[in-house]
């Protein structure tokens, strides 16, 4: 076993030389040998603070030089680096803080969540900001101290936690995910036995994906870095400036969700020479518009392949040719799954070829998580008999591979029915009035839950809106009872920081409407 700081000064002795971080706000630029003195120098300040192996450091920011350098200091100390979502609100920032037990923490420089943060953590544990809050926290730039002073680095026990993150959230509150220092090195090695990413310098990765994200921490900065390639800090997501930096910088490897590939081709400035260095695109998190994944597999250079995972199993399936199948996954190396039915008799009752049922996945195998943290409940839920339970819906084929079809806690049951909102979403989403869309099911008494689409508003009437809309799915393939009976119109659709819908609070939102009258939701007869 290698600890994620063991990966990264391993490649600073084969190649101290290489540049390892490139900045997008300022014009700087690390080697790796600069690098591990960088980080040596934020390591001492956070040791001069108190910090040390195993104290819990929550780090709420984007994807900047600090925040990148920051948490790698936080592994010198055999710390336990706590990645949360900065677009969370004060008050979740803090009660996440509290919950998780959390010593410091590091946040932008906003004096209503440092003030909420003082009050989460104890003992006057010190917060740093990305820049200056009127005296009542510290500056991240001035964490330095003389690497003098630090403790010669001593590799961690397998089983000592290494990391926190935190589920997205789309049916409930963010629990925090155990990562050990044993499921750090298989989390990257994945990227070439599934993503097919080769080991070198000719690296050249785009750093968009929050590092609070599994995807951006370990699918493209550590592996990254662990490969003696070079990581182009993305600090915020500008699409315009992203296809000039893939563009100038002939960037060779991608990872993100769909719809950031969707906004850089949408991009006014872009065109597909400007993508044409790429040598790998992955994509994750969320289902792909089979149009855009045509799109970018005809015009963008290299291979594209669809990823599939969780916060808890990092990969699980993959896809190396997803174009005309972008629903279909099959297992790869550390990879062992099953499909087994919703509700049945376990692990071992496994779907037959054409049936749906849950994916679930190996429990054992070092890239799974260790527990909920302080959520002994929530773990047993989800880990039961040696597997862990994805709640994703999964058709078996006959040559062994498995169609996603959609989740378990989102699947409607109307009238009797099951129905899957991806269905409806995708037969809704190819009308020009349904830009964004959303499938929801509202407690109702007559259908027990009611199928309702929520749409973002465009403009016109919602009544008018709502008889088209339902015209076009009167038209499609889709079956009678899976067409919505009522329609929602929202200004936004709501977000988490992966871009997955929030469900349940679109339910909460919808149920308001409806119980107010408000022309926004609109009941067909």
């Amino acid at each position: 076993m290698h600890s994620g700081y063991e990966l990264l000064w391993l490649a600073a002795e084969r190649t101290p030389d290489h540049a390892a971080l490139v900045d997008d706000v300022t014009d700087r630029k690390l080697t790796y040998a600069q690098l591990v003195g960088e980080i040596e120098e934020v390591a001492a300040g956070l040791h001069a603070a108190g910090i040390e192996r195993g104290s819990r450091v929550a780090t709420a920011l984007p994807t900047t030089w600090e925040h990148a350098i920051f948490i790698l200091a936080l592994m010198r100390l055999n710390a336990v680096p706590s990645l949360l979502n900065f677009r969370l609100k004060p008050d979740e920032i803090a009660s996440l803080c509290e919950a998780s037990g959390i010593q410091a923490a590091a946040v932008l420089p906003e004096i209503t969540l440092v003030k909420k943060l003082k009050e989460a953590i104890p003992n006057n544990g010190p917060i740093w900001c990305l820049g200056d809050v009127k005296e009542v926290a510290k500056n991240l730039v001035g964490c330095r101290a003389d690497p003098s002073t630090l403790p010669v680095y001593a590799k961690p026990p397998p089983e000592d936690a290494a990391f926190l993150y935190y589920t997205s959230g789309t049916t409930g509150l963010p629990k925090a995910v155990v990562l050990s220092h044993r499921s750090i090195e298989p989390r990257i090695l994945w990227l070439s036995t599934q993503g097919g990413l080769r080991h070198g310098v000719h690296n050249r990765a785009l750093g968009c994906m929050p590092l609070s994200h599994a995807i951006g921490f370990f699918g493209v900065f550590l592996v990254t870095l662990a490969f003696n390639g070079t990581f182009f800090v993305v600090s915020e997501f500008n699409p315009t400036k992203i296809v000039d930096l893939v563009n100038s910088e002939k960037l060779t490897y991608a990872f993100c969700i769909p719809t950031m590939y969707q906004a850089m081709v949408a991009a006014p400035n872009y065109s597909p020479e400007k993508f044409s260095s790429l040598e790998l695109t992955l994509y994750g998190g969320v289902s792909i518009d089979p149009g855009l994944l045509d799109h970018i597999h005809q015009e963008w250079g290299g291979a594209i392949r669809h990823i599939y995972g969780t916060t808890e199993t990092m990969c699980s399936l993959y896809h190396p040719e997803p174009a005309g199948q972008h629903a279909t996954l099959r297992p790869g190396y550390y990879c062992r799954t099953r499909v087994v039915r919703v509700g049945g008799e376990g692990p071992d009752d496994i779907v037959e070829v054409g049936e749906e049922g849950e994916l679930v996945v190996d429990s054992s195998v070092d890239t799974i998580f260790t527990e909920y943290l302080g959520r002994p409940d929530e773990t047993e839920k989800k880990v039961r008999g040696g597997w862990y339970y994805t709640g994703d819906i999964f058709r078996q084929e006959a040559n062994g591979d498995i169609t996603i079809v959609g989740r378990v806690d989102d699947m409607i049951r109307s009238g009797g029915e099951s129905i899957h909102p991806e269905e409806i979403e995708a037969v809704l989403g190819t009308h020009a009035l349904a830009t964004e869309v959303s499938v929801i099911g509202l407690v109702d008494a007559q259908w027990g839950q009611m199928v309702t689409a929520c749409i973002k508003q465009v403009s016109g009437d919602p009544a008018s809106t709502a008889s088209k809309l339902d015209a076009h799915c009167k038209a499609s393939a889709l079956p009678g009872f899976k067409r919505p009976k009522a329609y929602f119109f929202a200004n936004e659709l709501p977000r988490n920081a992966a871009n997955k819908i929030l469900r349940r609070l679109l339910r909460d939102e919808a149920e308001d409407a409806r119980a107010n009258a408000q022309a926004s939701f609109q009941r067909l007869g």
